[in-house]
């Protein structure tokens, strides 16, 4: 650029204030965080999950062992798992009367590709209240789990192999884990005890299987919440 053409720094510097000056602030205001209900939270998590490993210190402690028999209060009870049983019931209420019934049974069966005798059905009515409403449904299934760990408390134990919070372990590890270490599993215990853990599917023939722990926990797991350290 020619001498003569070019605009002196001074202008340029006091051209640009100028444009400062006269430029409107901004009017935007970030909109208030939105805060969600315990029960809309849950219920994001089930359709947007995210591996959260437990917060822990020192060595896996198991939880507090209780009976088949004892009394669970709706309180100590998951909420995600309670608006998973929720689901499940609209399912098998198949005609959306709110209750579930030999036929609504009938009709589930059916839809899976198995065929049941009605004696087959009425036995398993006996196991709840009569009618089974929605509310008789979750009493009946937290009986049932009310014994099994609760799903964090399996999630902090499996953490253990996975030392980079990937949310998978390698399924070869496990085996020797349970064959060799503790009490030790023969291999037919071992692979039952794992039939129905869901694996990942590898991204080429050389990746090793591993297992999707944090799937397999939801699977295993109760309905019970953990109990917080006093």
């Amino acid at each position: 650029m020619s001498g003569e053409h070019a605009i002196p720094y001074d202008e340029l510097e006091r051209r640009r204030k100028a444009a400062s000056a006269a430029r409107k602030a901004s009017t935007y205001t970030p909109a208030e965080p939105v805060i969600e209900s315990e029960a809309m939270a849950a219920i994001h998590e089930i359709f947007n999950p995210k591996l959260k490993l437990p917060q822990t210190t020192g060595p896996y402690r198991p939880p507090k062992a209780v009976s088949a028999n004892q009394f669970v209060s709706i309180q100590d009870l998951d909420i995600r798992k309670l608006a998973e049983l929720k689901e499940a019931f609209l399912l098998f209420d198949t005609d959306g009367d709110g209750l579930i019934s030999k036929e609504d049974l009938k009709m589930t069966f059916g839809a899976l590709g198995s065929q049941v005798e009605d004696e087959f059905l009425e036995e398993m009515l006996k196991e709840a209240k009569d009618p089974l409403d929605v509310d008789a449904f979750l009493e009946l299934m937290s009986q049932r789990t009310v014994e099994l760990d609760p799903e964090d408390v399996l999630l902090e134990a499996w953490s253990k192999w996975d030392l980079y919070g990937t949310g998978r372990i390698e399924q070869r590890k496990i085996y020797e884990e349970l064959t060799n270490f503790g009490d030790k599993m023969s291999v037919a215990e071992a692979k039952e005890a794992l039939r129905y853990a869901p694996l990942i599917k590898p991204k080429s023939l050389d990746d090793p299987a591993m297992i999707d722990y944090p799937a397999f926990c939801r699977l295993l797991s109760g309905l019970r919440k953990r109990e917080e350290p006093q």
